[in-house]
């Protein structure tokens, strides 16, 4: 099985009320999964540039980062598509604190099936992810401001 590396950016937003900002989606098998959201680095873009273009498209929200997190790596195998055989992705993502400073949730992109906004405690239960629970722990244990 091939092996490729991807690049993504992403936001743990937060907004005016203090709430955590996550998104869900379809995963390749057609469940609904939560967590943060991000995006691949296009070619010649920062990833800070990355992170509040995939955060306004899959949220409909403005944002502006506040300080980079730890990023996060993982590995997962992208199923086979179009005559293409399943390929073994590792898979960096960048993640910046974020806070929202406008925008509209109704207007995400057709990606995320749902923008939801959560305390704390409660976007950590919801998140799919045991990477982005962590990440979202540490950012709250160094503080969201």
């Amino acid at each position: 099985m091939q092996t490729v590396t991807a690049h993504s950016a992403g936001g743990l937003v937060v907004d005016e009320d203090g709430k955590l900002v996550l998104t869900s989606r379809k995963s390749f098998r057609g469940d609904i999964q939560w967590g943060l959201p991000k995006g691949i680095i296009e070619k010649g873009e920062k990833p800070e540039e990355a992170a509040i273009r995939e955060t306004r498209e899959e949220t409909g929200l403005e944002v502006e980062i506040i300080r980079s997190l730890h990023p996060i790596e993982y590995w997962y195998v992208q199923p086979a598509r179009e005559g293409s055989p399943p390929v073994r992705v590792h898979k960096f993502v960048h993640f910046f604190l974020m806070r929202a400073t406008g925008g509209d949730p109704s207007a995400h992109d057709a990606e995320t099936e749902e923008v939801g906004f959560f305390e704390a405690t409660d976007a950590i239960k919801r998140s799919s992810f045991s990477s982005e629970k962590k990440l979202i722990r540490q950012a709250i244990a160094a503080g969201l401001e």
